[in-house]
Order: C-alpha cells, then sequence, then structure tokens
C-alpha cells in the first residue's frame, strides 16, 4: 500500500487496546500519528499540521473521548483507513474529522464540543417518531 503522505492528530481518551489498534492501521497506511497530549487540548488543531503557528494554548478540561483528526487525507483514502479501524475493531463511536480551513484555528475542545453537537443533531434526527 502507497504512503499516504497525511497525519493523524490522535486524541486517545480510551482503552490501550483502542490505542494499540488504531496506531497500527494508521502505520499500515503510511499516515503520520501526532499523538495529542491533554495538556496540548488547548492548541489550534491547524497548529500541529503546519497551517497556522505552534503557540501556546490555554488549558482546557480533559475530554472523555476518543478523537482522530485526519490532514492530508481524503476521499478514497479516507474512506479505506475509516473501513480499516471498524475491521480492527476501533469503536465506530470515535470522535473523527478532518483539518479544513473553516477548523484550523478551533483548539480540540472547540472541535470536540462541535463533533458532539453534530452528532447529538444527527442521533436525535435518527430517531423515529412514535405513533400512537
Amino acid at each position: 500500500m502507497p504512503a499516504l503522505r497525511g497525519m493523524v492528530l490522535y486524541y486517545n481518551a480510551g482503552t490501550p487496546q483502542e490505542g494499540s489498534r488504531a496506531k497500527a492501521v494508521f502505520a499500515a497506511h503510511g499516515l503520520r500519528i501526532k499523538n495529542i497530549a491533554p495538556e496540548e487540548l488547548g492548541r489550534s488543531v491547524g497548529s500541529f499540521t503546519g497551517l497556522l503557528p505552534a503557540g501556546e494554548g490555554r488549558n482546557e478540561t480533559p475530554i472523555p473521548e476518543s478523537i482522530m483528526v485526519f490532514s492530508g487525507v481524503r476521499g478514497r483514502d479516507l474512506d479505506r483507513v475509516l473501513s480499516a479501524l471498524l475491521k480492527a475493531g476501533v469503536p465506530r463511536a470515535v470522535y473523527k474529522a478532518v483539518v479544513t480551513p473553516g477548523n484550523a484555528a478551533w483548539n480540540f475542545y472547540q472541535l470536540y464540543e462541535e463533533l458532539k453537537q453534530e452528532r447529538e443533531a444527527i442521533e436525535g434526527a435518527a430517531v423515529p417518531e412514535e405513533r400512537a
């Protein structure tokens, strides 16, 4: 499999097994891995990818869920990585995003809040209404 030249910013609040499985998939697909530590959650997403200058971010509350943010991975390549993560047993519930011009300036906590709101909206809309 050719190297993708992309990277994934990975904040793992899950189990060590989840982290090992995810990292094995990333490596198999040629992705560079940047582990995000809890003390880095206040930095902008783009600062990890080189889109924005690195800087000190404000301290944020640790996030209780795992987050994967892909940079330089799109289309079929992203689909392959996501499929491989599922096959490897990485929970579907892990938050996933792609770095965009619109979210590059957000810190990880802001991105998490947005992803959480989107998921809640989708899950709320997916529940069929009960009819009497």
